[in-house]
């Protein structure tokens, strides 16, 4: 069989077999309110987000941004805006959500445009429903970040609940509920194909094309308890395995927690003045919790150990190779390629803790929330530090302001990053 058709053939594959069960998964069951629905919805937002900087100099990240550039501060005017919109017919609905964004800044002016989600749905029955297309799942427990979610995007820890780029998939869903202490299980099928055009973030491209990428997720209701068992076959990554739960303990707190297992996994690594490929397993694990108070204060609490991450003596000898390659054109290629493959990407050390606390309306002030963020790097102790404020009084308008606190010593992640302290403020006008 030809390499470049077998994933079109799993897909079709796929929907058939899922189309002849009759059921959808507990984060997507069918409502049937739905039917109510308008038959074309559509929201957006533009938004403006200007930002002043104080840079670290003498930092890797900044080696990076500006090489050879005596700077110790920067301005930067950022604009972005996104719609949404649902199509119905029936039992049929397409959904899509775009992206653009516009930015302005020391280096120079660069604008995106790119589609998040584009996808059919055909709900079969009141218990499932088949969608192909371009779709951002939420997989996992987690928060600030999600070992289970293997077929997703990292989620940026700063700010996690933005909206992220799905891949092009196929997926289906089975759902049967019970008396007892098993009260709901649900079957969710997907796959991820990839070619030399399609998917290539998945791990396509020329080199890496023609996999179907099957993924199962089997959720389960149980004694109160939210458990989910994910599976996801090997292709363009290695075979994952993943275990996650949330369970509220009383009307006030929730633990959740999430596990995850992969096999064959390649880490790009620097070794003696060169970069080496090595491919192993390990393990990830979050552990955390959620807390409202009887003032409507907030408390979120994660610890997480990302197997796949850098030791600190790791991060710390790229740091260091990146700070003295200014000027070295040898070194600065290699330190470029080492940040590209896999040491500049988001967490990429091996132990965080995470803390956000947000106080709705203190004061009686209505409609402002302020907050604070903490994101630490337990293993070389470094942190950020994020306050902010929201108010939303004003209709269809969303105002924020940030400040951002990196803080650590010499070789740390939060020390060695370009930015030491900055300001933004964003305004968001709804449609």
């Amino acid at each position: 069989m030809n390499r470049r058709t077998a994933p079109a053939l799993a897909v079709l594959a796929a929907l058939a077999g899922l189309a002849a069960l009759p059921a959808v998964a507990a984060d997507e069951s069918f409502d049937p309110s739905a039917y109510d629905k308008k038959a074309f919805e559509w929201t957006s937002f533009v938004e403006a987000r200007p930002e002043h900087q104080w840079l670290r100099s003498g930092s890797a990240g900044y080696a990076f941004l500006y090489p050879g550039e005596s700077r110790s501060s920067a301005n930067r005017l950022g604009a972005a805006t996104e719609l949404s919109a649902v199509l119905r017919h029936q039992s049929l609905s397409f959904n899509f959500t775009a992206h653009a964004s516009w930015l302005d800044e020391p280096r120079g002016t660069t604008s995106d445009y790119r589609n998040y989600e584009a996808y059919a749905s055909w709900q079969i029955d009141a218990g499932s429903n088949v969608q192909l297309g371009k779709r951002a799942l939420r997989w996992g427990k987690g928060y600030a970040w999600s070992p289970v979610a293997f077929l997703e995007r990292a989620k940026d820890p700063t700010d996690p609940e933005l909206a992220r780029e799905g891949f092009v998939m196929a997926t289906g869903a089975w759902v049967r509920s019970f008396d007892g202490p098993l009260q709901t299980l649900a079957l969710t099928a997907a796959v991820v194909p990839t070619t030399g055009d399609l998917n290539e973030d998945f791990g396509g491209g020329a080199t890496n094309a023609g996999h179907a990428n099957p993924a199962l997720k089997l959720y389960a209701l149980v004694y109160d308890t939210d458990i989910d068992v994910i599976w996801a076959g090997r292709g363009s990554r290695g075979p994952r395995l993943g275990i996650d739960f949330s369970r509220n303990l009383g009307s006030q707190l929730e633990i959740h927690g999430e596990w995850a297992r992969v096999a064959d996994a390649p880490r790009v690594l620097l070794e003696g003045g060169t970069l080496k490929t090595e491919v192993r397993s390990y393990d990830s694990a979050l552990i955390g919790l959620r807390y409202l108070t009887e003032r409507d204060t907030t408390v979120i609490f994660e610890l997480y150990r990302n197997g796949g991450g850098y030791g600190t003596e790791e991060l710390s000898a790229f740091y260091d190779l990146a700070r003295t390659s200014t000027g070295n054109p040898a070194l600065a290629s290699l330190a470029s390629r080492a940040a590209v493959q896999g040491y500049n990407r988001p967490s990429p050390a091996q132990r965080y803790a995470y803390l956000r606390v947000s106080q709705k309306e203190p004061f009686d002030i209505l409609d402002f929330t302020p907050s604070v963020t903490l994101i630490a790097n337990t293993g070389d102790h470094s942190w950020s530090l994020i306050p902010e404020v929201l108010y939303t009084g004003i209709k269809n308008v969303e105002l924020r302001a940030r400040v951002a606190l990196n803080r650590g010593d010499a070789g740390s992640e939060y020390g060695e990053r370009a930015v030491r302290s900055r300001v933004e403020l964003r305004a968001r006008l709804y449609f």
